[in-house]
């Protein structure tokens, strides 16, 4: 016998353990049962009934389900939505606990998770990388991270310098090798990794951008102004420019978003754009780095994007994983928030959108919530 992890000493004394039951196996067409031989059941739950939880719960339970044993970890692989790699739409208000998901594959489904254990009431986050919640540092607390799913979170050190806004994030700070970027008003950067007690700050200024990435254990940049990749390591700060000829013009149209994401090994340029009409103009391309130059693309093949405006992040998968539409780009309805359209869909083949209306009500003012795409994960 064990206690605690630890095996302990038999005890001479101790009557000998009980002679098992004797099984009978029946079988019908999902299933085999065991049933004993004196007709009590098992401690054995139906896996159609795990089958049917997984698929009615809370993605945020469900996650946490899963992990009970290998055979509802198998199950969940194909009947837990959140197992499918499919980012969801994830709103958080100020001040609520209370946060709400949304799946692209199933328009209806919506769930109402709690977001409960961190030390912050006050919290509105503003900006998510590799299934974190970010929050910048506030009067009320220091700059927080959170996992909804794992319930997982940190307050990162205070930074004494300058007030510091969340830039990039190589990867989970679960991860050892994570590195946190951060800047204040003047564009000095800050590092944060795992186990650090304080931030380390970088003499060096990093330039304006329009889109920053990690991708292979570097950071990059983009400036549409003045055509500028500016690809650097950090600790200490080291920077390479490539003047790289901006790829298309963007007067005349109202509002603009410029993003750069990782997609099948490659770093894509994507720009979605709005004239005066209302009308949507998405334009994709993919940096060839040895030409120094954006190659314009027309299809994303089996894969698609999931953007998060106007926070510049974007989120790349394999359709036939996530189960959602090959070739198409997920934004948020940035453009007009007050809108009744809270997602948008845009196919690359048939350069059709598709509009999805809103489900929940959120905080009248824009400020007062945020939206994110989320791949749920436990790390």
């Amino acid at each position: 016998m064990t206690n605690n992890g630890y095996e302990l000493d038999p005890d001479p004394n101790a009557l000998p353990p009980p002679k098992p039951h004797k099984h009978a196996v029946t079988t019908d067409k999902k299933q085999k049962r065991e049933i004993e031989s004196d007709g009590r059941p098992t401690r054995h739950i139906p896996i159609e009934i795990v089958e049917a939880l997984l698929t009615s719960m809370n993605p945020k339970d469900a996650m946490r389900l899963s992990v009970a044993c290998k055979d509802w970890r198998a199950t969940a692989a194909q009947f837990d939505p959140t197992m499918w790699k499919t980012p969801w739409l994830i709103t958080t208000e100020f001040q609520n606990p209370t946060c709400s998901l949304r799946s692209v594959v199933d328009k209806e489904i919506t769930f109402k998770i709690e977001l409960h254990g961190y030390p912050v009431t006050r919290t509105l986050f503003c900006n998510c990388s590799h299934g974190w919640l970010v929050a910048n540092p506030s009067n009320y607390s220091r700059m927080l991270l959170l996992n909804p799913f794992s319930r997982a979170w940190l307050q990162l050190p205070p930074c004494l310098l300058a007030p510091t806004f969340f830039l990039c994030m190589s990867s989970a700070p679960s991860n050892p090798d994570c590195v946190l970027l951060a800047r204040d008003f003047v564009n000095h950067l800050y590092v944060w990794r795992p186990g650090d007690q304080s931030w380390a700050f970088e003499k060096d200024v990093l330039e304006l951008f329009d889109a920053i990435l990690s991708f292979e254990g570097q950071f990059y940049t983009w400036d549409n102004h003045r055509g500028c990749l500016t690809i650097f390591r950090v600790l200490p700060l080291q920077l390479r420019k490539l003047m790289v000829p901006c790829p298309i013009d963007r007067s005349g149209y109202c509002r603009s978003n410029t993003s750069l994401v990782e997609c099948g090994g490659n770093i894509l340029l994507v720009y979605v754009m709005e004239h005066c009409d209302e009308s949507l103009v998405i334009f994709l391309f993919q940096l060839d780095l040895e030409k120094q130059m954006w190659i314009k693309m027309e299809s994303l093949g089996d894969r698609a994007l999931f953007m998060n405006i106007p926070f510049k992040h974007a989120i790349s998968v394999l359709a036939t994983e996530a189960r959602c539409c090959a070739n198409c780009i997920y934004f948020t309805h940035f453009l007009q928030p007050s809108s009744d359209v809270e997602i948008i869909s845009y196919n690359m083949d048939s350069h059709s959108i598709e509009r999805f209306p809103k489900l929940v009500k959120h905080g009248a003012q824009q400020y007062n919530y945020s939206q994110f795409w989320i791949t749920p994960n436990l790390s």
